[in-house]
């Protein structure tokens, strides 16, 4: 993406996130915030627990504004204390600033990334999905943008930034095996701590109701995941978009764990070899994606690293621009302009292939057809 054009879709996202606020606050209406005020609205009530009861929760948020369905809170306790300090606000005040301050973390997690990339982080379309509806793929994107950011010059620091993915663990399920298969052991002890911490720091603090509770949810969210409660074109997932384009569970379920397996096989040869650590953020944050079926796509702002690596590796500007295209589309299909084909896990896949042949083309030592060792190389 050009500069220019960049800057006009960055400014053209921020008019309508501003807008689409400002509207959402003043005339209430149903906007995925509402379910973070209200855990944290309930947890300052003394009653963290009922963050996690559907008939309580939604007691709540119908306080504000009377929708149809559900919008349980479906976060783990150490969520709460991220949430629950906007609680002490009004609700309108309380939005604003939690997109506000999300979305400044993104972008100063981006510029720690890549500084030339700031206004090219502010048009990718998942930017423009959190902000309208208020929800944490800024802030989840911001923890693994800035974490692999920071591996290369403060290992330790970049765990305990990654480690607060224990808020969203779905997005995490490959940081262990990229920590590993690297050697990025000061790294992996960081994420260790921080996790664990966060995990028991709540455990104090909201008790052990509180995880049963939260567990007691996950059937819930399994059959939102595997029978599309929402929508199949609102998720992002492999096994979502089979199920859209009429593929039968089944036949969902095995080629979304087969592309799976592919994807963690491939972020840990590529973090095992000698890479590029820009690379490697790269792929992880493509196979990051890839693995769960419960995922929409605000969660996939971390497919913003493999767009800058590509673009800085010289890869083709209209692959690139077709590329962009995928969660544009799929931003408007969250909105009901596209209920029959969902081409959300293309973006992902199609990036963890450019990625492995630009790395196999830095290294011909992968290509055992292409490469032949020097007669120097040769033992005796």
């Amino acid at each position: 993406m050009t500069l220019l054009a960049a800057k006009v879709f960055a400014l053209g996202f921020g008019f309508v996130i501003a807008v689409a606020l400002f509207t959402n606050v003043t005339s209430l209406r149903r906007m995925d915030f509402m379910s973070f005020w209200a855990a944290g609205k309930l947890t300052l009530g003394g009653d963290a627990l009922a963050a996690f009861d559907l008939t309580i929760h939604d007691q709540v948020q119908a306080s504000l504004v009377e929708f149809e369905g559900l919008m349980p809170f479906a976060y783990p306790p150490p969520f709460l204390f991220f949430v629950t300090p906007l609680a002490l606000l009004p609700y309108a005040m309380a939005a604003i600033i939690w997109v506000a301050l999300t979305y400044s973390l993104y972008i100063i997690a981006v510029r720690q990334f890549a500084p030339y990339a700031k206004w090219t982080g502010a048009a990718f379309p998942p930017v423009l999905v959190n902000g309208i509806i208020a929800q944490n793929g800024l802030l989840t994107g911001a923890m693994f943008i800035s974490g692999m950011a920071l591996l290369k010059r403060q290992p330790v620091r970049a765990g305990l930034v990654l480690g607060c993915l224990v808020i969203k663990p779905h997005l995490a399920v490959l940081l262990p095996l990229a920590l590993v298969a690297g050697s990025h052991w000061r790294a992996f002890m960081g994420a260790a701590a921080s996790s664990v911490g966060l995990t028991l720091i709540a455990l104090l603090a909201f008790g052990i109701g509180a995880y049963q509770a939260f567990l007691e949810q996950m059937p819930l969210f399994s059959s939102i995941a595997v029978e599309g409660l929402v929508g199949w074109h609102k998720m992002a997932s492999v096994y979502a978009s089979l199920r859209l384009a009429g593929a039968g569970s089944m036949a969902a379920w095995s080629v979304h764990i087969l592309i799976a397996c592919a994807a963690a096989l491939g972020v840990g040869l590529v973090w095992r070899i000698k890479a590029e650590m820009d690379a490697k953020a790269a792929m992880l944050a493509a196979g990051s994606v890839l693995i769960s079926p419960y995922i929409y796509l605000y969660d996939t702002v971390l497919l913003l690293l493999p767009f800058v690596w590509l673009a800085r590796s010289g890869e083709d500007p209209r692959v690139l621009a077709s590329l962009w295209c995928i969660p544009f589309v799929v931003a408007l299909q969250n909105w009901g302009f596209n209920e029959v084909f969902n081409p959300a896990p293309l973006l992902p896949i199609a990036m963890i292939a450019l990625i492995w042949r630009r790395v196999r083309a830095d290294r011909p030592d992968l290509n055992p057809v292409a490469y032949r060792p020097r007669p120097d190389q040769l033992s005796d």
